[in-house]
């Protein structure tokens, strides 16, 4: 395999003005491309960008979860297509600078109605979509569609292997996959994508208190630690609700975008809450090497597979479930801790 020269990827955290309607999120995506076209001449001073990623909500912000719209109301107003014009605005910036872009859109698929999904995607230098994740687990407040809600239908239609739950682009700047939010604290997934092959992991936002009580670094860093990966974590910044005149809330985003080294070293990681990047120089060959020949904090060699199969055998959140709304998924998650309960996994008070 041919060596792989050092670059710099780019954390870009973006100020999120809440949106209502599809095309009002154009005025975001003018925003992220000017600072994409920013931080790709600055950045490059040192090194080549070849990878930015992009935060959660930063296209479309969250108004699925903040105005509680159901699934199909989202589907119906909001959600995207991947291709499709959102994809194509930033197609452009890609082909541009010649980088690959992390992104994340809600998403609708024709083949299920009225619901949408929360997809991370990578555009390539081309400007293509070569690359698709739809998040596995999601909060009650988030009416988005997991694979795990359509269970049945969605292996039917990709299979139950690991491509299907926890696909893995494979480029010529190293293997990247990843997902948002959430599910960034289910280690589980990451190590999915890791015994998948990936090599740089994306996780994209978590909100305040969260990022305050350092549960954004922590989780970081040890899905880095846990896979010998790079993590590369862009948060959003400030959130403008809309008003007259509008309300800026600085923190409500939590910020603090970071970059993680395969060895659990924080990169580069920026204190501001509000526009800013976080940039590092990023080194697949040396990656490679040390999960090649690193007998310590190099972990996937170790694992004992078939004791820890058992531990998943019984399920806990029911899958193949419909479209709900908050009180819904409520008693859902009442009824798991319930079970959780009855079968000694947690003790009631």
């Amino acid at each position: 395999m041919p060596m792989l020269d050092p670059y710099v990827a780019v954390a870009l955290q973006t100020t999120v003005r809440h949106v209502v309607r599809r095309q009002e999120v154009e005025r975001n995506l003018a925003h992220v491309g000017n600072m994409l076209d920013l931080v790709c001449h600055i950045c490059s001073l040192e090194l080549p960008v070849r990878l930015v990623a992009l935060g959660e909500g930063c296209i479309q912000g969250f108004a699925d979860e903040i105005l509680h719209l159901s699934s199909a109301e989202y589907a119906a107003t909001m959600a995207a297509d991947i291709p499709g014009w959102e994809t194509e605005f930033l197609g452009e910036k890609a082909r541009h600078h010649g980088i690959y872009i992390l992104a994340q859109l809600k998403e609708k698929l024709p083949q299920y109605p009225q619901r949408f999904f929360n997809t991370v995607f990578l555009l390539d230098p081309s400007g293509q979509v070569i690359y698709r994740h739809r998040k596995n687990v999601v909060l009650f407040v988030e009416h988005s569609t997991t694979p795990h809600d359509v269970y049945d239908q969605w292996t039917r239609e990709n299979g139950d292997g690991p491509d299907a739950f926890f696909p893995v682009a494979h480029t010529e700047i190293g293997n990247i996959a990843g997902s948002v939010g959430v599910e960034g604290s289910f280690p589980e997934s990451y190590r999915g994508f890791a015994l998948n092959g990936a090599e740089i992991l994306y996780r994209g936002s978590l909100p305040e208190p969260w990022v305050s009580r350092d549960i954004w670094d922590i989780q970081n860093r040890a899905r880095a630690v846990d896979n010998t990966a790079y993590v590369i974590a862009p948060n959003t910044g400030a959130l403008i609700m809309p008003g007259n005149p509008p309300t800026v809330i600085g923190g409500a985003l939590g910020g603090r975008s970071m970059i993680v080294g395969y060895k659990g070293e924080i990169l580069g990681q920026s204190s501001v809450v509000d526009d800013c990047y976080v940039a590092s120089e990023i080194n697949i060959d040396a990656l490679r090497h040390y999960r090649q020949t690193a007998r310590f904090q190099n972990w996937l060699p170790y694992l004992r597979t078939e004791i820890y199969q058992g531990i998943y055998q019984q399920g806990i959140w029911p899958k193949n479930l419909p479209p709900m709304d908050d009180t819904g998924t409520a008693k859902v998650f009442a009824d798991s801790v319930a079970s959780l309960q009855q079968r000694g996994a947690l003790t009631k008070r």
